[in-house]
């Protein structure tokens, strides 16, 4: 095979080379990366900035840590009526204590392993569910008395009060919920089928409700003692209840796979030994404890919009999709909230809905019942296990993993940014003009820096970041030429009550025009041919692409052996890669086909590239086989000789009789030569005529008589 490239750039040694090489077979076509919509945005690297639903970035609102806790994880919040807050905890089993702006101090230091749940009585008592030892303990005693629903119980996943200060308990293995009356009796309000009761809320009205792993179902056991469910949800974990204002329930699911499979709670469960063994995926976390031990009446929640909002058909659940739910005093549950993230706590504040969410450790907020819904912080580290609308402090975050309490500021952080995932042009290209879409309020700003490489994942070889550019209207990127790029917005604000807003970023481009690639040329084998019928004509076929994705243009040439240059095939440059040739305007002899494939449809003169490629030798045949006949005692001797191509069949017919085929006297038509003996054993007396037939591999048919005499 032959290959030809045009143009042919010079090799320069150095940098300058490689830039004027570079600059030599630009494309005129630029292509654009284009960052647009959430998923998009979302692929990139975050800091101090959210993304919403509706693929807007804006700057996180600010979160600062309260006093160091010495905890892995944040399992639950509560506050007492002195305005101290409680932090339930692990992997040590501790629940510390808080006063307004002061440090945390060990109230509790359970034998258990965790602290998972925390209530408190009207009477301003706290309790603390622990596990795997299953005990409630009250937590502002000294000698810290301590009960136990069952001794089946292991686990009190979560607690909550009721106004006459009945304490309630969720709990596992068994799945029951547990009553604990005002003088410590125990007595079993629902026996489910389930392993895990996972949470549970006293509504306003007395009932009680409680949400389960396996089925996602929540129950409500009224305040007659029926139970019921009220909703069975598409996912198949119910992890966190909360009551709102208006007496609403509000559900969050926590599946890892959708409607399928077990999440932290209920799959790969607890082993003994140390007392509490990791589950695989997430850690158990417990909902969160908002209201817990307040009464209805000391709630002070904003008034909330009476038309429901929300989507009133549940939609099944897509994997790691999990939701919020509202089932309203009608008990029609609408979706609230949806999002690839496992919801792990529920608070109600400020006259809207927070949803804390793990892995990635995300808080969003709804409004207006959700018909609007937001992310508003994301915590560096862990994930958000529970929550606490505190009236002095605000949301208090719950964290695991480094177990900590921070606190939701009411502003934004002051900077922010989002580092993009890393664009494979697949070529060597040069970065242009960035254009931006943003919301910029006076006193915020947003910048864009680039950097370019050459090797997939960023490293000391990549450019340095460009210098920022803020004109949104198109900025040079001012970066090398490279194969990957990558960008960095960074949103700033002075003023906290405000947020600059990224819809979207465009960057143009420019690959380095390659030559087109030709990875075959075929042409019909006219020696494999059958000789069934006559090649007027040759289909030559082609395979070719090109490394840009240009439109290619193709054109032909042909020359047979012995001609002293390549002779045009056809007329205007073609756009298929197949031709019909007719061969019958050119003589017998062996050719070759040369293929030219070039970009010029897509590029300038003077960047146009093409590439060659030549066919294997093949042959055009237009004569017929010689035939040669010559009596033989008893028979006929028939010689059959092509200049060109193998023979594939011969016959004889008779004075005018039927054609009789023959083969070769060694049995296969292999060669351009054969030689057949016909027998001719019962020839009568009198002069006969014998006609020879044979035709050769490309449809050509010789004949040959002979005019022998019977005796």
């Amino acid at each position: 095979m032959n290959f030809r490239i045009s143009p042919l750039p010079r090799r320069l040694g150095g940098s300058t080379a490689f830039f004027l090489a570079f600059a030599a077979v630009v494309a005129a076509k630029v292509e654009t990366w284009r960052t647009e919509g959430s998923s998009a945005f979302g692929k990139g690297h975050r800091e101090g900035v959210v993304i919403s639903d509706g693929g807007r970035v804006r700057l996180a609102q600010a979160i600062r840590p309260t006093a160091r806790l010495d905890a892995s994880r944040v399992w639950d919040l509560a506050r007492g009526p002195d305005g101290a807050v409680y932090a339930a905890t692990g992997n040590d089993g501790k629940v510390f204590r808080r006063e307004e702006n002061g440090e945390w101090a060990v109230a509790l230091d359970s034998a258990d392993s965790q602290a998972l749940s925390l209530a408190v009585r009207p009477d301003g008592k706290v309790f603390a569910g622990t596990g795997p030892g299953g005990t409630v303990v009250e937590v502002g005693d000294p000698k810290h008395p301590a009960s136990r629903p069952d001794p089946k119980v292991q686990y009190v996943w979560d607690l909550a009060t009721d106004p006459r200060g009945n304490l309630y308990a969720a709990t596992g293995p068994t799945g029951q919920l547990w009553k604990r009356s005002v003088d410590g009796a125990w007595s079993l309000l629902l026996d489910s089928k389930h392993a895990h009761l996972l949470c549970v809320a006293v509504g306003l009205d007395g009932s009680v409700y409680a949400g389960s792993d396996g089925d996602g179902l929540i129950y409500r056991v009224g305040p007659d003692g029926k139970a019921s469910v009220v909703y069975d949800a598409p996912q198949n974990e119910v992890h966190a209840l909360l009551v709102g204002p208006d007496g609403a329930i509000y559900a969050g699911t926590a599946a890892e796979s959708g409607g399928s499979g077990g999440s932290g709670r209920t799959s790969g469960l607890f082993s003994g030994g140390s007392g509490f063994s990791r589950p695989a995926g997430p850690e158990p976390v417990d909902a969160v404890a908002v209201q817990k031990g307040e009464s209805p009446a000391r709630r002070e929640f904003p008034d909330s919009p009476s038309t429901p909002g929300g989507t009133a058909s549940p939609r099944p659940a897509s994997p790691g999709e999990n939701a919020v739910y509202r089932i309203g005093p009608d008990g029609v549950p609408r979706e609230v909230f949806r999002h690839k993230a496992l919801v792990y706590a529920l608070a109600w504040s400020d006259g809207r809905l927070h949803v804390g969410t793990g892995p990635d450790g995300q808080l969003f907020e709804v409004r207006d019942l959700g018909r609007e819904s937001a992310p508003t912080a994301r915590i560096d580290h862990g994930q958000v296990l529970s929550l606490l609308a505190d009236p002095k402090e605000g949301l208090l975050i719950g964290a695991g993993d480094p177990g900590a309490v921070l606190r939701l500021e009411p502003g934004h952080v002051a900077s922010g940014s989002l580092t993009s995932d890393v664009l494979d042009a697949k070529l060597i290209s040069r970065f242009g003009a960035v254009n931006w879409k943003a919301n910029a309020p006076a006193g915020t700003s947003v910048s864009v820096q680039l950097r370019t490489g050459n090797v997939g994942e960023p490293d000391d070889t990549w450019s340095d970041w460009s210098p920022e550019r803020s004109d949104p209207a198109g900025s040079p990127a001012n970066v090398p030429p490279g194969r990957f790029a990558q960008y960095r917005v960074k949103l700033s604000t002075t003023e906290t009550g405000s947020t600059p807003e990224l819809r979207s970023l465009a960057i143009r481009y420019q690959t380095a025009n390659l030559p087109p690639e030709i990875a075959r040329v075929d042409v019909p084998d006219v020696a494999a041919a059958d000789g069934a019928t006559r090649q007027a004509k040759l289909t030559l076929r082609w395979e070719a692409s090109d490394p840009n994705g240009d439109e290619l243009a193709y054109t032909l040439a042909i020359r047979k052996d012995g001609w002293p240059d390549w002779v045009k095939l056809g007329g205007d440059p073609l756009t298929e890669t197949n031709y019909a040739w007719d061969i019958s305007t050119v003589p017998d002899g062996s050719y070759r086909v040369r293929v030219t494939a070039s970009d010029r449809p897509s590029n300038g003169p003077s960047d146009a590239l093409a590439r060659d490629r030549t066919s294997d030798p093949f042959l055009v045949d237009h004569q017929p086989p010689t035939v040669s006949l010559e009596a033989k005692p008893g028979g006929v001797s028939v010689a059959i000789r092509d200049d060109l191509t193998r023979i594939v069949k011969a016959a004889y017919a008779l004075d005018g009789g039927d054609w009789v085929p023959v083969f070769p006297d060694d049995g296969l038509f292999d060669t351009p030569a054969e030689s057949i003996t016909i027998p001719l054993p019962d020839l009568k007396p009198g002069t006969h005529v014998l006609m020879i037939r044979a035709t050769d591999a490309a449809g050509n048919l010789g004949t040959g008589d002979l005019v022998i005499t019977g005796r």
